[in-house]
């Protein structure tokens, strides 16, 4: 009669692993899907609510950067962001600038009051499809039956789009920076200035956008509807100056633009245009949560 050894596997039933005495179980996952976004893990919940947001930041990264549109928005939007300080200035409103080639100064002020009008197509460009397209294709009843909070979801994809966002504005802003100073000494301290003012601006474009894409069922209705909201707000404020005192204040606590050339765009980082940006921020990120947790069990 044979006799059967009692090694390390023996006992031990075919499929089934015994975790050991004080092992910790396996989190329980999902997978993020979605159009041309891809597979990422995400953690359920038990896990760290950061884990479920860098899933969805990896997954909007992913869709952004492989998006044929977004990349032909770019390309369009620094191009002409380009053209308009070197060639045509700000001849818009009261803040009337020249361009660099007839104003001949080491200065970027021409390129950042153009700002308002690159983030008014741009980020409707990069976030349309954030929700919209979700909808349309049907998918956002996968993502929203998944094991991820409302606010994960809705802060993961308003930090792919920001980071997308400012990381593009960085790239157009430093080459003509360069060129600039190249021609006569440019003072870098407004220019990092300017920069750091942009990214706060880029993040409440992007807000906006994301809410108006989680409102609208198709992706042109959403770039028409954020275009239309940040071009609006950037028009309040060219005749700020020339408006009755009221409408004027009115004018400038409701218009991004006007915080950020009235500051950032000068080089200087005021504590309370940091304020209004971030309550715009959260403003735009609770009108989407609200909107999709309404879709999510409603």
């Amino acid at each position: 009669m044979e006799r059967r050894g009692r090694g390390p596997g023996a006992g031990r039933r075919t499929g089934l692993a015994h975790p050991g005495i004080g092992a910790r179980p396996p989190e329980p996952r999902a997978r993020l899907l979605g159009p041309h976004r891809g597979e990422v893990d995400c953690v359920a919940p038990g896990g760290s609510a950061v884990r479920g947001i860098t899933a969805v930041f990896r997954r909007e990264w992913s869709a952004a950067v492989t998006s044929p549109v977004a990349w032909v928005a770019t390309v369009l939007a620094v191009l002409g962001l380009h053209a308009a300080f070197f060639f045509l200035g700000f001849p818009v409103g009261d803040r009337a600038l020249p361009s660099f080639w007839v104003g001949r100064t080491a200065s970027l002020d021409a390129l950042f009051a153009w700002i308002p009008v690159f983030f008014a197509v741009l980020a409707p460009a990069l976030t349309m499809a954030s929700w919209a397209e979700e909808r349309r294709a049907g998918t956002d009843e996968i993502l929203l039956t998944l094991p991820v909070k409302t606010r994960a979801l809705v802060a993961g994809k308003w930090l792919a789009a920001w980071v997308l966002l400012g990381a593009i504005t960085t790239v157009a802003v430093l080459p003509v920076a360069f060129a600039v100073d190249s021609v006569g000494p440019l003072d870098w301290g407004t220019v990092w200035g300017g920069l750091i003012g942009a990214w706060m601006f880029a993040a409440a474009a992007v807000a906006l956008g994301l809410a108006a894409s989680a409102l609208a069922r198709e992706e042109l209705v959403a770039f028409l509807l954020s275009a239309a909201l940040l071009f609006g707000l950037w028009s309040a404020g060219l005749f700020v100056r020339v408006l009755p005192g009221h409408l004027a204040e009115v004018a400038w606590y409701a218009s991004p633009s006007l915080h950020f050339l009235d500051s950032g765009a000068r080089g200087v980082i005021d504590a309370r245009d940091a304020c209004y940006f971030l309550l715009f921020v959260l403003a735009g990120l609770s009108v989407n949560a609200a909107v999709v947790e309404g879709r999510r069990y409603g």
